[in-house]
């Protein structure tokens, strides 16, 4: 580890004082599983520095997750898709200018006492863990840094230890300048809010349909960002033929809006009464049908990382990426990773098999 400036005398080295109300800032502005992928961090905040202020700095498509979530205090929303989208038009930069000023001071104002730059890109991350003048600004070192120059800006530099192969257990890392290390850690945590509202419509969604009790819903994401990333539509509709072919599964192909088309391609050919297409648009809504799921499959996507997270059976894919770094995280997750590297590489049959040995019940699909 190395440090280049000094640090706040209550957060350097030792663990903390708990009785200390220290100001946490997490940075990590994107995507839906990679934020996912840092919610640990906070819940072992929570833990472990309970008097501690976090506050999370995020994406505007990704604070629901933050918003009520019981181990987050304050949101700070960064809306850099937005800013990017506006410069084409005066009224636009006018208006993200006038945004950026209104962040920049909240996050001079705000007293923060360390910040943790989880994404560590220079050109998104970077100028808002500068703002928010943490006398302590903790990333990764320069071989574990999403981009290098990052480092620049940070003066705590974490290397993670060796046996930290996914991408949790290296955000983890993180909290060791704060004196929450490895021996500290019970097993990660990923606290969610409680989405009532949602978790009412997903019950909907289930009567109207007619599944229940008595039926198991296995869960297909064919969706991902990345051509390289996707597993055929015809191997999906392969496997989701095998899947019903066990008279208690229901199927749901399950996806965002402006994926309509991608879930109706890979529901055509299977039986209407037993498999369904959703792209239900609110977030929350997409988090309660998953948490109502027996098994998850799909590719190396965000709702795979929820499944996971919620304790759901959850079977990544993986081809370019690599599943023992971002794989479903914990007991309950499991991948297949590509022996050549091509998404159509992966074999239906060990898919197919990959999901008897997942699936929580003794009548198999």
């Amino acid at each position: 580890m190395a440090e280049t400036a000094a640090a706040p005398a209550h957060v350097v080295d030792a663990r903390p004082d708990p009785s200390r109300a220290v100001h946490i800032a997490i940075v990590r502005f994107t995507s839906l599983g990679d934020v996912i992928h840092a919610l640990p961090m906070a819940a072992a905040i929570r833990r472990h520095l309970p008097n501690a202020r976090v506050t999370w700095l995020v994406e505007e498509r990704e604070q629901v997750l933050l918003r009520d979530n019981p181990v987050v205090d304050d949101v700070v929303v960064v809306p850099l898709r937005r800013w990017r989208a506006s410069l084409g038009s005066v009224s636009g930069l006018r208006q993200s200018a006038g945004e950026w000023r209104d962040v920049s001071r909240r996050l001079r104002a705000a007293g923060i006492d360390v910040a943790i730059d989880v994404q560590g890109w220079a050109h998104k991350t970077s100028p808002f863990t500068w703002l928010t003048r943490a006398p302590l600004r903790i990333g990764f070192d320069r071989a574990h840094a999403r981009d290098p120059f990052s480092t620049l800006v940070t003066n705590r530099h974490v290397t993670p230890p060796a046996d930290a192969r996914h991408i949790v257990d290296q955000n983890l890392a993180l909290l060791t300048p704060l004196g929450i290390g490895p021996g500290d850690l019970e097993t990660a945590t990923f606290p969610l809010p409680a989405y009532l509202d949602s978790e009412s419509r997903a019950q909907d969604w289930l009567r109207q349909h007619e599944i229940g009790a008595s039926h198991r819903l296995v869960v297909l994401l064919p969706s991902t960002r990345g051509a390289a990333k996707h597993w055929p539509v015809e191997a999906y509709q392969k496997l989701g033929r095998r899947l019903i072919s066990a008279d208690d599964v229901r199927l749901l192909i399950l996806g965002g809006p402006g994926e309509e088309e991608l879930l109706a391609r890979v529901r055509q050919p299977l039986p209407p009464d037993r498999a369904y297409a959703w792209a239900p648009a609110p977030i929350p809504d997409l988090v309660a049908i998953l948490r109502r799921a027996h098994i998850v499959i799909g590719n190396d996507t965000g709702p795979l990382h929820v499944a996971a997270a919620s304790g759901v059976p959850a079977l990544g894919l993986f081809g370019p990426t690599r599943g023992e770094r971002n794989g479903p995280y914990g007991a309950h997750g499991a991948y297949l990773q590509s022996p050549t590297g091509r998404m159509e590489d992966l074999r239906i049959d060990d898919v197919f098999n990959a999901v008897k040995r997942l699936s929580p019940s003794h009548s198999q699909p």
